[in-house]
């Protein structure tokens, strides 16, 4: 699994040496995914997905948290899943203060939530409009952290997945696809679109 994780990352790097091409990679977001999903690894079954950035080709992927940890020396996911696991168990729990600075760096709150949250960060006892407030943002947070809501690898890899078990289906336009997303980090609305009438037609769950 090491092996193959190192692989695919030194084809998506600039460098060839793993030690130079694993310093490329950056963390950009991390999901928690419903549904179970591979790692670059190939390990199987993952729910925690990191998205990493190459600094110099600009090029995405997505790892699972474990192996960033392990093999990228790259930890900044770990903070963001505890907070999801926190207030998924309670959803009046608090997202720590480093999350909230991720939350509102990456605009998914607003400035009035940031700066309501920020206010009652250390507050003990809430009003009932206030804790209201607390929840919406936090409803908002697991919302921003959805794998299934947010990436754009999520259709292609729940086809790809279907179309192993359909072997007739021709994968081409979906794993080319694929490249154009890791190269530019994100598919255009044409795109998506296609990846949706493909879902749709063959009733891909």
């Amino acid at each position: 699994m090491h092996y193959k994780l190192t692989e695919e990352i030194i084809n998506l790097s600039e460098s060839k040496q793993w030690d130079l091409a694993k310093n490329e990679w950056g963390f950009e977001f991390a999901y928690y995914a419903e549904e179970l999903q591979s790692c670059l690894c190939g390990h199987y079954p993952i729910r925690n997905i990191c998205v990493i950035k190459n600094r110099i080709n600009l090029a995405v992927t997505e790892v699972g948290n474990c192996c960033i940890n392990k093999f990228l020396g790259i930890d900044a996911g770990n903070k963001i899943f505890f907070s999801i696991k926190k207030l998924r168990e309670d959803i009046t729990s608090s997202i720590s203060a480093e999350v909230i600075e991720y939350f509102y760096r990456k605009r998914g709150m607003t400035e009035f939530d940031y700066k309501f949250y920020k206010s009652i960060f250390r507050k003990r006892s809430l009003s009932p409009r206030q804790l209201e407030i607390k929840k919406n943002i936090n409803n908002k947070f697991l919302s921003f952290t959805s794998y299934e809501t947010n990436s754009h690898f999520n259709k292609i890899n729940k086809i790809l997945k279907w179309a192993e078990s359909n072997t007739t289906f021709n994968t081409d336009f979906v794993r080319s696809l694929k490249k154009s997303c890791e190269q530019r980090g994100r598919l255009t609305e044409n795109q998506l679109t296609a990846l949706d009438n493909i879902i749709k037609k063959f009733n891909i769950q």
